[in-house]
């Protein structure tokens, strides 16, 4: 059981890099069409410095601004919230959906807690909350943000997904990510990822992530826009990441086992709070 959200934390961390917050310049461009040429050669020199300076980073904390469309109803969804990720393995992530009058819905959110030894997800419209157990054997479980937490390298990144450089601006890295191997295949179609680049005005934030563009694979797209990002933020331990309880009037329940490799999950894709 996975999530795009959980998949946008991800490859947050493995973009994320030991550097101090600085006024940054303006949002990137809007998503590119793909691209049809090879892979820039300048890729593996930023995989590689990216590789290189992750290393050096403890936890990442980013607010999030979020855009959902349902590619059936043509619908836009808007939501606000915050992801906080730390090594090896613990993160939260929240966000909660905007109402038409611009506040926030008290009802609809989502929420996810890592523990290190399970994922606890929030539903706010079902009001459950399922435990996603993470086995010992840490190395053979079959999650994308477990798997960039404990630290993938470059070479490991680049056999499991078809990365390509397919834009650089003054302020921007533009990588066009799509997903190798059948698992990750039923989680996306493609992603998008616009990065501060290593230029003058953005030097002091080079590589971390400043939006986001995930194509499912029902056609349903989200804009993931970050901005206050910030690394290795004072007084986070384990604690901060401990699962407490189920709230009043919820229910409980353990996620289904996870689908074999080349299985679609029953009925197709889910769209988000479980509508189709």
């Amino acid at each position: 059981m996975r999530t795009a959200g959980w998949i946008l934390m991800a490859l947050l961390i493995g973009a994320t890099l030991g550097v101090a917050q600085q006024p940054v310049p303006a949002q990137p461009a809007s998503p590119v069409p793909l691209p049809t040429s090879s892979a820039d050669p300048k890729l593996e020199a930023h995989l590689l410095e990216w590789e290189k300076k992750m290393a050096n980073v403890v936890n990442f904390h980013t607010h999030l601004e979020l855009k959902r469309t349902d590619a059936l109803f043509k619908k836009d969804t808007q939501y606000t919230g915050s992801v906080l990720c730390m090594k090896p393995k613990y993160a939260i992530l929240r966000i909660d959906r905007i109402n038409a009058d611009g506040k926030k819905d008290p009802l609809d959110y989502e929420a996810y807690i890592c523990d290190g030894k399970a994922i606890y997800a929030y539903n706010g419209v079902q009001k459950t909350v399922t435990e996603i157990p993470i086995p010992h054997n840490q190395h053979g479980v079959d999650n994308l943000m477990l798997d960039f937490l404990a630290g993938m390298k470059a070479k490991d990144i680049k056999e499991r997904f078809d990365i390509t450089l397919f834009k650089t601006d003054e302020n921007y890295i533009y990588l066009d990510i799509k997903p190798r191997r059948p698992a990750d295949q039923r989680e996306f179609q493609h992603l998008r990822m616009a990065l501060f680049g290593p230029g003058p005005r953005t030097a002091a934030v080079a590589y971390l992530p400043a939006q986001v563009y995930l194509l499912k694979p029902n056609g349903d797209s989200e804009l993931w826009t970050l901005s206050e990002q910030k690394v290795d933020v004072p007084n986070i331990t384990p604690e901060v990441f401990k699962f407490s309880k189920v709230p009043e009037g919820w229910k409980f329940q353990q996620a289904p086992p996870q689908p074999g490799p080349g299985v679609p999950p029953p009925g197709g894709a889910v769209r988000p709070n479980g509508q189709r």
